[in-house]
């Protein structure tokens, strides 16, 4: 069988390659072949094509479940081991206190309460921001 190399020009079809795997398709003749630099490429008839992709459709009904649960499993571990190896570490372990956090105490505060006006700084902030919503308007 004729081999062909990424950016050889080729015949419509599909080109296959063992080393490394990888498999295009070539839309029309006289197109160059996109592949893997230093790949081989030979050419699929397109009658074992047709023949074979009720095999290739099948492997991949039944495939695909097995698939999805190996990828999902693949996919926590690696968050584990993240979460559990490395700097990211304290992360796994929660510090959650609704207290502190989110409750508000009443009663006597511990800051001090003052009746000042507010800052000049804050009255001028305050006027020039009115003033460029009136130009803007």
């Amino acid at each position: 069988m004729k081999t062909s190399k990424n950016g050889d020009q080729v015949t419509f079809g599909v080109y296959a390659s063992m080393k490394p795997v990888d498999i295009r398709f070539v839309g029309a003749d006289g197109e160059t072949l996109e592949g893997k630099a230093g790949a081989l490429y030979r050419r699929i008839p397109t009658l074992a094509m047709v023949a074979l992709a009720p095999v290739f459709g099948g492997v991949f009904v039944m495939a695909f479940p097995a698939l999805v649960v190996m990828l999902a499993i693949v996919g926590l571990a690696r968050f584990a081991g993240r979460q559990l190896v490395g700097d990211t570490a304290h992360l796994a372990v929660m510090r959650w206190e609704p207290t502190t956090a989110y409750l508000k105490q009443t009663g006597d505060s511990t800051e001090p309460k003052t009746d000042r006006a507010p800052d000049a700084d804050l009255d001028a902030l305050r006027d020039e921001v009115k003033a460029r919503r009136e130009f803007e308007r």
